[in-house]
């Protein structure tokens, strides 16, 4: 206090206290040396009670030589106000429906929510508290039994707050409630977490009906009929006393046709079916009776089946998603696969060279089909030679095609290619497709083959070389990205001549710059080439080159219209940009992750992959509006649905997420901002629409996702 009362002393400046008010800490400096004639006795201070003041007193009214810092350092200690309490509950239950379930609590009305706070309820599993959840009301959906807690937290969210607390760090399914009070403790943080929370525990039915692989997933009607088949993956359950059936279902509606002990059906016409399991209680005096004979074989769906088991709720479990099989009409199958050549350009050494092939694997031969190796010349495709392997000798320069031909050579076949009809150095491999398509015959020829062109030895040999981007994919950072590239065939570059590489819009090929090293530095997103170009600056005057206007296709027509020897690698590396922060991020995380099905790395010799992925596009925005639209994940359920309809739906950063029930009118019955999908999980309510089918349609600046749903109350 003021009166500067004694509490303690010590040796250090350092001390413990109990109570808030004023404190403060003095030095003093004094003769202790009782034979002294400056002795100050400190036996008189009397802790609690005796004030720095008395001390000051005793030392000059008895001319005694010592030294109190009266002024001291001042210390204010307050009292800890945070207010924030997230009170308690007074009960909780749940319930199991179709094997989800519902968790509902019920909070006691003594939470304190300071001015600027907010409050929201949290679920977590298990007596480690691991967070599961977090929601606006003490509602929760789950999809698996145990042990679940309900909790109150209260907290200020404000980032500019000293009391900020970052729910950021959590991770559902890891971080625990005990975790987030360290934060708290550990930041002297005001919030509170109603630890001990309501808790309840749920019990889920074990019938589980597992997966299945079909066999093969398209499969050809011949004749009559055709057998599909699945094979379980060994997850399913089947409690004691159950059974377990294999459905088989017909299109998308899953109509019911045949079931049958093992997951093999006889199917009599082309189209889409599906293998299932079911996994049911067929005795009747279980209170999980599940009575099939409802089933009318054609009509009945798997859905009715399912909705059976929702409303009476019944312990069973059918794989909805079964095995699907496409029977698809008996066509022609035969298919002449790819070929690429061991050698794009050879040289003509002597009377004779050898240019040959290398099948890419993807070759199918019908039973009872020939496979034949045909050689051709020049862009008529003139047959020059046939042979059992992809390798032939020419005597002449020029442009030569490597072909496969799969065909029928029986002659009691329907499909039979009487291939005497060919005569070499006429018949084309033109002629040859139109004695097929003219007669309807089975039969494959890859036209576009394996091209080699063979030139004289005192010919032009400059070759730019191949180039491929082992990286190219980038984003633009602060404006800027480095996109490179390098050789996957080694150029040849004759004395005198020079190689350059060469930027270009990736669609256009209009040049965009050029460097003596295969790197740019680039500012726009889009799709980008990098070119090699090996020349003789004494043949081919680049001073022509008009960056932004020029093309590649021009310089190529230069090189060609002028009989210049120099080579330009017209397909260069492919490079793409991507432009804003979130798209990076969303193409980054689906197609480095692996969901096109692709790797954007390929081996030396080009990116086939990214070619291949973007060829159907003619600019980068067309590109990247099919993207987003094509691999957006979303989850609806349950459909059919009777109250709450689920959606689960990853945002992307900073998106919002606004949704429309649309009926088959097209009229809009519901909307509404899905401000929920910030916590992963938005609730429909859809309990308030009559039964019947909706299109549900999530929508926000970047895409739209719409899905069809079924209410049946």
């Amino acid at each position: 206090g003021t009166g500067l009362v004694i509490e303690n002393v010590s040796a250090t400046p350092e001390f413990t206290v109990e109570g808030s008010g004023l404190y403060t800490i003095h030095t003093l400096v004094y003769d202790g040396r009782e034979d002294s004639a400056n002795f100050l006795d400190l036996g008189i201070v009397n802790l609690g009670v005796t004030t720095g003041g008395d001390v000051i007193y005793i030392v000059e009214s008895a001319g005694i030589c010592a030294s109190l810092d009266a002024a001291g350092a001042p210390i204010m200690v307050e009292e800890d106000i945070c207010k924030a309490d997230a009170g308690t509950f007074s009960g909780i239950s749940a319930t199991v429906s179709g094997g989800v379930g519902n968790i509902e609590a019920n909070p006691n009305d003594n939470v304190v929510v300071p001015d600027g706070y907010s409050k929201i309820f949290v679920l977590t599993s298990g007596d480690d508290l691991v967070i599961e959840q977090v929601n606006g009301t003490p509602n929760f959906t789950v999809e698996e039994g145990g042990k679940y807690t309900v909790h109150t937290l209260v907290y200020d969210g404000r980032a500019d707050s000293a009391n900020f607390l970052d729910l950021s760090i959590v991770d559902f399914g890891v971080t625990t409630g005990g975790d987030v009070l360290s934060l708290v403790t550990a930041n002297d943080l005001c919030a509170s977490l109603d630890v001990t929370g309501v808790s309840v525990t749920l019990e889920f039915c074990s019938a589980d009906a597992g997966t299945l692989t079909a066999d093969a997933s398209e499969v050809t009607l011949v004749g009559d009929s055709v057998t599909i088949s699945a094979t379980a993956d060994g997850n399913i359950n089947v409690p004691s006393g159950y059974s377990k059936l294999f459905v088989l279902t017909s299109s998308e509606d899953l109509v019911i046709e045949a079931v049958d002990n093992t997951p093999s059906f006889e199917v009599t016409e082309a189209g889409r079916y599906t293998i299932h399991t079911l996994v049911y209680d067929g005795r009747e005096d279980s209170a999980n009776f599940l009575d099939l004979s409802i089933v009318e074989f054609g009509v009945t769906t798997g859905v009715d089946v399912l909705n059976v088991v929702g409303s009476a709720g019944i312990c069973a479990s059918l794989d909805v998603a079964g095995a699907p099989v496409m029977v698809e009409a008996d066509v022609c199958i035969a298919d002449a696969g790819s070929l690429h050549a061991d050698a794009d350009i050879v040289t003509l050494a002597g009377d004779s060279v050898k240019i040959s092939a290398t099948p890419d694997g993807n070759v199918l031969v019908p039973d009872g089909f020939s496979k034949i190796f045909v050689l051709t010349s020049g862009d008529e495709l003139v047959i020059e030679a046939v042979g059992n392997e992809p390798s032939f000798d020419v005597t002449e320069a020029g442009k030569y095609t490597i072909h496969t031909l799969v065909y029928d050579g029986r002659p009691n076949s329907t499909n039979f290619l009487d291939l005497s009809v060919v005569e070499f150095g006429e018949t084309t491999g033109v002629d040859v497709l139109g004695l097929v398509t003219a007669n309807g015959l089975c039969a494959s020829l890859d036209v576009t083959g394996a091209p080699v062109m063979v030139e004289d030895s005192e010919e032009c040999i400059a070759f730019s070389g191949k180039m491929y981007s082992k990286n190219p994919i980038s984003c633009l950072d602060k404006g800027k990205a480095t996109i490179s590239a390098k050789t996957s065939r080694k150029a040849i570059i004759p004395n005198g001549y020079q190689r350059l590489y060469v930027l270009t819009d990736a669609f256009s090929l209009t040049i965009l710059n050029v460097s003596e090293t295969p790197s740019f530095e680039v500012s726009h997103k889009g799709f980008y080439r990098i070119h090699s170009l090996v020349y003789n600056p004494e043949t081919l005057d680049l001073s022509v080159v008009v960056p932004g206007k020029t093309t590649g296709f021009d310089v190529v027509n230069l090189i060609k219209d002028n009989n210049i020897c120099a080579s330009l690698d017209v397909k260069g590396a492919l490079n793409l940009v991507i432009g804003s922060k979130w798209f990076c991020y969303f193409f980054n995380k689906y197609f480095r992750g692996g969901n096109s099905g692709k790797s954007t790395e390929s081996a030396k010799g080009g990116n086939d992959d990214l070619e291949q992925f973007v060829s159907s596009y003619s600019n980068y925005e067309e590109f990247k509006n099919d993207f987003i639209a094509a691999n957006s994940k979303s989850k609806f359920f349950p459909n059919p649905v009777t109250n709450n309809l689920n959606v689960e739906l990853e945002l992307i950063e900073d998106e919002i997420m606004n949704f429309n029930i649309i009926d088959v009118s097209g009229r809009s019955v519901m909307s509404g901002v899905a401000s929920d999908l910030e916590f992963g999980l938005q609730k429909i309510n859809a309990g308030r629409l009559n039964s019947g089918m909706y299109l549900v349609q999530f929508v926000s600046e970047y895409r739209t996702i719409t899905k069809k749903i079924v209410v049946k109350k």
